[in-house]
């Protein structure tokens, strides 16, 4: 499966899924597509979208051919560049964490929500104020921003990213379930 994560400046959140994802499930291709610095992903497939955010991505798109693409706030700006740019034959994450959820034109966060295939958050009360303010795409999922195990005690590693990246993996998998995989497999063939 092929992940292309997505981010405006550096995120912690989106540098945690990538080394939690690359430790823990080889079996996740991921890239990353970027605005502003690098931020410690540690990706070798990267690609910086500039100014332009549309034709750079629209480049990452066509050069990584992603099976989701898992997109972090709390900006809504390249979620819904995303969604536009795949018309709904990528499946997109739009991942919120945080308290400035609704950073930003509110009418394009409701948008990133409300297109997304599924939503992300870091909280059961982030969720409960974003489901109170848009419609919730059918699958949403509340992801808690875990720590690094590096970063932990060795007893408290089960509450690791790593220990749990299974669970946002298999998100991804019901996203990329038929007739996505599908889709997903004849556009990279194209």
């Amino acid at each position: 499966m092929r992940v292309l994560l997505l981010r405006q400046e550096p995120n912690a959140r989106a540098r945690v899924h990538a080394v939690a994802l690359s430790t823990e499930r080889p079996d996740v291709d991921l890239a990353l597509a970027r605005q502003g610095d690098p931020g410690g992903e540690g990706l070798a497939r990267e690609w910086q979208l500039g100014d332009r955010p549309a034709r750079g991505l629209r480049e990452a798109i066509a050069g990584f051919s992603p099976d989701v693409i898992h997109s972090y706030g709390p900006s809504a700006e390249l979620t819904v560049c995303a969604n536009e740019l795949t018309a709904g034959r990528v499946p997109v994450v739009h991942d919120l964490s945080g308290k400035r959820r609704f950073r930003g034109d509110p009418e394009l966060e409701g948008r990133a929500v409300e297109e997304s295939a599924a939503l992300v958050v870091a909280s059961p009360v982030l969720l409960e104020q974003v489901a109170a303010r848009y419609t919730l795409p059918t699958l949403t999922m509340v992801f808690p921003s875990y720590s690094p195990a590096r970063e932990l005690p060795r007893v408290d590693r089960p509450a690791s990213a790593e220990a749990n990246i299974d669970r946002l993996a298999a998100l991804y998998q019901a996203l990329t379930r038929e007739p996505m995989a599908s889709l997903a497999a004849e556009l990279r063939g194209r």
